[in-house]
């Protein structure tokens, strides 16, 4: 069984930067393990403002971390899928060169980053159409060339809207309106409706969407789109720590961590979106930095 000093699962900003640090501070044996077939994560599709202390694109970002990467002696495994996290640090994962293999690691960062709210976590029934997509989905059909998500779009809730308010503008897509619970909405100019603390009831559509039904105390509105885009809020993502039986913070959904950023289990710890979601790269740099610093 292979050993590393440092086992890094996640491949996006969080992980990447700790493997920097980490080799940086004389960490060396270091091993960086992402489940996708590229490393980035969420900064492949980031195409808004990621600071706070000057304008940076999520994938200009990627640019400048890939590159530091690069001058650092650090073992990668892409398309590798970490199951869970076994006694005395055997992660057990698999991959489609290796099959399932066990990897240990004197210590380990869990950098799985955040997912998307989508329509299975509403209470409303509906029809099994097409056209319902969540931000990351949207995103990426926007980022295909001269291809759109849909042509009269409804927008449910706006916490994760920055990341496509741009694209939408740019391609003149009509957005028939944002489902609110906030009374004070920044729509960013992409509409004058706002239902505000209406629910969505139901959906219909034969194939793709065709509308949906809202309602708000005895009131309903039936409102015609072709497309829904979930814009909930990102939750920290910790079904690796759940498979390990690491304790989870119930209000994050990541993985719970002391002041030195450790789990509840020993030498295994989190950083980054998941953990809690961050609004700035600079917060999560800080705290990995921090984190790093605790495993010398």
């Amino acid at each position: 069984m292979r050993e590393y000093d440092l086992i890094i699962i996640g491949g996006g900003a969080s992980g990447i930067i700790c493997a920097i640090e980490a080799y940086k501070k004389g960490i060396k044996n270091i091993l960086l393990i992402e489940k996708d077939n590229v490393l980035g994560g969420s900064l492949n599709l980031s195409y808004y403002n990621i600071s706070k202390q000057r304008y940076i694109t999520g994938k200009t970002y990627e640019k400048f971390l890939l590159k530091e990467l690069e001058k650092c002696e650090i073992d990668i495994k892409l398309d590798t899928m970490v199951i869970k996290i076994e006694d005395e640090n055997k992660i057990l994962c698999t991959n489609p060169a290796n099959g399932i293999e066990k990897i240990k690691g004197k210590n380990i960062i869990l950098a799985n980053g955040a997912k998307e709210g989508s329509r299975k976590a509403l209470d409303m029934v509906g029809d099994r159409c097409s056209g319902i997509l969540t931000v990351g989905m949207a995103n990426k059909i926007l980022n295909m060339g001269n291809i759109v998500p849909g042509k009269n779009i409804l927008i449910y809730d706006k916490k994760t809207l920055y990341m496509i308010k741009d694209e939408l503008k740019n391609r003149n897509i009509n957005v028939v309106g944002i489902i609110s619970k906030d009374s004070d909405v920044d729509t960013y100019g992409l509409t004058d409706k706002v239902y505000n603390n209406y629910e969505i009831d139901s959906i219909y559509g034969e194939g793709r969407i065709e509308s949906v039904k809202l309602v708000k105390d005895d009131k309903e509105e039936i409102v015609k789109c072709d497309t829904l885009i979930f814009a909930r809020p990102m939750l920290s993502d910790g079904l690796v720590a759940m498979r390990s039986n690491i304790k989870l913070n119930p209000s994050t959904t990541g993985p719970e961590v002391n002041d030195k950023f450790m789990t509840s289990m020993d030498n295994v710890y989190a950083c980054g979106n998941g953990i809690y979601i961050h609004e700035y790269i600079e917060d999560i740099e800080d705290e990995c930095k921090k984190l790093v610093d605790n495993l010398l």
